[in-house]
């Protein structure tokens, strides 16, 4: 799976910590994700992108990152959300995955978790794109 394809968009309202995730993760895989501060800032982005894979800090003024994660499962249900946040319990991991959340790293982890989450949520994504496409084919050839 090519990696390099990845549509990727960083939330945080930690401009330093989103540059460095952006710088590190375009070393990992030599794309450029996007980034946003916030909640609302990251709604606009999916309205005007196709993201493949999102990672949502859960702490953040305005909209939290759980409040956007219920949004987003509404206007991108394909697009697969990592939960990042240093703000972790048990009670929030079983909320966030109930809202779709692909999986919840706690920032403690740091990108040796993050990443083989992206990866993982990305396969994932790739693999509903080409089961819808399948069905769509089946349907139309039907």
């Amino acid at each position: 799976m090519n990696l390099k394809k990845m549509n990727l968009l960083i939330v945080d309202d930690e401009p330093a910590l989103c540059r460095v995730l952006a710088e590190r993760l375009n070393i990992l895989y030599g794309i450029t994700p996007d980034t946003c501060h916030s909640g609302e800032e990251a709604l606009a982005k999916v309205a005007q992108n196709t993201y493949d894979v999102i990672v949502l800090d859960i702490e953040m003024p305005g909209l939290n990152g759980l409040d956007t994660l219920k949004q987003l499962r509404q206007i991108a249900p394909k697009t697969q959300v990592v939960m990042f946040t240093g703000h972790g319990s048990d009670e929030r991991r079983v909320l966030a995955e109930t809202l779709g959340a692909f999986n919840y790293v706690d920032k403690i982890d740091g990108l040796s978790t993050l990443a083989p989450n992206i990866e993982g949520a990305y396969k994932l994504r790739k693999a509903l794109e080409d089961t819808y496409a399948a069905v769509a084919m089946n349907e139309y050839s039907s």
